[in-house]
Parts: structure tokens; sequence; C-alpha cells
């Protein structure tokens, strides 16, 4: 094909350089479409602590686990949930695995800072009210921890999830520190102790 000249002098020539403008027009569109899907696709980068812990906050048994931001901007509108599973005995005896959702001191923040706990309080109307060690073992229990995010610069959603087994709670632990503040008020923090417990006292066992 030319300049608006048709050079196949034929009708199976025709139809063959029509066939190879199409393909060759609707494989570009394609290519770019899925290079462009894949590559622009945010990444949530959202670390989770490997344990959850359970210790005294506020005067109350409290079960906390710790989030973090890995991105180089804050994202906005974060949702956070937890959800609590075990194996129960129904009053017709069949084995049924229910879903408890956990009720977060907070569940949506404007702005998601670098790091922070997430807390559910163990009271009378928590699933996991009187519940020991050894009573999540025995259930098989476990808990699936969510965050949905917005990014801010391409206004899409971004989403992590990931799940903790009843040896992954830790009782009578707190989270280690890792804020700290420097001479002009300035606060850091050190990744290298996200993961870090020490010895509570005076919890709920």
């Amino acid at each position: 094909m030319g300049y608006g000249h048709a050079y196949p002098d034929t009708l199976y020539g025709h139809c063959v350089t029509t066939l190879e403008i199409m393909v060759s027009l609707f494989g570009l569109a394609v290519m770019t479409g899925l290079i462009f899907v894949r590559f622009s696709r945010p990444t949530a980068r959202i670390m989770f602590c490997n344990v959850a812990v359970v210790a005294p906050f506020n005067g109350f048994p409290t079960l906390m686990l710790r989030v973090a931001s890995l991105r180089h901007r804050a994202m906005v509108e974060a949702d956070f949930r937890l959800l609590f599973m075990r194996n129960e005995l129904t009053k017709e005896g069949e084995d049924v695995r229910p879903f408890y959702p956990l009720r977060l001191q907070y569940d949506h923040l404007i702005t998601f800072p670098a790091a922070l706990t997430l807390r559910h309080v163990i009271d009378e109307s928590s699933p996991l009210f009187g519940l020991t060690q050894q009573d999540l073992k025995l259930a098989d229990s476990r808990m699936l921890a969510s965050v949905v995010c917005v990014d801010p610069v391409i206004q899409d959603l971004v989403q992590s999830l990931t799940e903790y087994v009843h040896d992954q709670i830790a009782w009578n632990r707190r989270f280690a520190e890792i804020y700290t503040e420097d001479s002009i008020g300035r606060y850091t923090v050190d990744y290298g102790k996200f993961h870090d417990t020490i010895d509570a006292v005076n919890v709920h066992p």
C-alpha cells in the first residue's frame, strides 16, 4: 500500500494486505493496553507485623497488630478490617467455621501514617472474650487483616491482605517502640524494630 494506491493486482492480494493491516492495528492496540495496565497499576507496599500481640492497653486486654506504609507519599482514606474465624460445633452437632468481624478502635483514617497499631479491645462484646491461647489452638483460629487505601496521585485503590494463625498471636507481649523524636520535633520510624515485641505485665491470660 502506498499513498492511496493499491499495488496488489488480485483480490487475494487485497485480502491479505487488508488482513495484515487489521492484525497490526489491533495487535498494537492490545499490546499498548496490556503494557499500560501492567506498569501503571499501583502497588500497595503495605507491611504487616509478623505476629499480633495481646497486652493491656488503657486498662483492658487488647489485641494489637502493626501496619506500615512503605510508599514515598502518603495514601489517603485508609480503611482497616480485622476478621476472626474458628471451628465451632453447632447445637445440631455440625462442624462450621463462622466469621466474626473484630471491632477496631479506629477503622478509617483520612491519611495513612508511616506506621500505626490497630487495636481491638477484648471486652464482653468481643468474640475473643474469655478465650485462652489453648482455646485458639484447639479451634484452629485464624485472623485476616485487610488495608484498603487510595493512591492520591492516580486516584486508584490499593489493597493488601495478610493472615495470622493461632500461633502467630503472642500473649503477654507488646510491641517495641519504633518512633523517635529529634531535637526539632520531627519523628522518624525505625523499621528495623517493626516486628520486635517485648514482655508485658498484668496481661489477661
